[in-house]
């Protein structure tokens, strides 16, 4: 992850925790979708932020590069540790289940991340990423102001045709995904109910189960 995007959540956590206040139907309908996938059990939220997802499922875990964002995440009541994805400072098999909630667009190899997050899974732990659609309206639609910001003009929205293939490549079985923000983009007024699949909606939650 480039420093300049560390840079940018260090300076702006406050911002980033209070948009999710103001935009409460577009975070509950991702989290109703991350509701379909995320079991229980000992977990961790890699590039947990201030702790917006971890905190509804109770992850114990959360690890950031942002120590401004961690002491947020500390007070939501999750065990913070200070560090990048690329270099996880957890033993192997030590998770029963990994969660990356619209993180993966911000690093520069997708593969090594999340294979070194299969790592620290036990065998058949779970693997849990909630992106935006490369595809949508909605991913369209961050996209174009992510090109428009020098913080985020190196980041890259996937697909998640992108993520299934990569799982592939980790040994993670694709077990299910759900969808949701089928409205258009920005101004979402309404809680939506998750559908299973992709390829409607603008957030996807993608479940796999590293191979035994």
């Amino acid at each position: 992850m480039a420093n300049k995007i560390v840079d940018y959540y260090s300076q702006n956590w406050q911002d980033y925790d209070k948009w999710y206040d103001k935009h409460q139907a577009v975070y509950q309908s991702e989290i109703n979708a991350l509701k379909k996938v995320v079991p229980s059990g000992r977990g961790l939220e890699i590039g947990v932020g201030t702790g917006r997802f971890a905190s509804p499922f109770s992850v114990q875990f959360g690890l950031d590069p942002s120590l401004n964002m961690l002491k947020l995440a500390r007070s939501r009541d999750i065990k913070v540790v200070q560090g990048l994805g690329e270099y996880l400072p957890f033993k192997n098999d030590s998770f029963h289940f990994i969660l990356i909630v619209l993180t993966i667009w911000l690093v520069d190899d997708p593969l090594h991340f999340l294979k070194e997050a299969v790592n620290t899974l036990k065998n058949g732990g779970t693997l849990i990423l909630g992106i935006l659609d490369r595809k949508s309206h909605w991913g369209k639609y961050y996209e174009e102001k992510a090109a428009q910001s020098k913080a985020y003009s190196a980041g890259r929205f996937l697909c998640p045709e992108e993520i299934i293939q990569i799982f592939k490549d980790i040994d993670v079985e694709f077990k299910q995904s759900f969808q949701t923000l089928f409205h258009p983009p920005p101004n979402l007024k309404i809680i939506e109910e998750p559908r299973k699949g992709f390829g409607q909606g603008g957030f996807v939650a993608l479940k796999g189960e590293k191979i035994k």
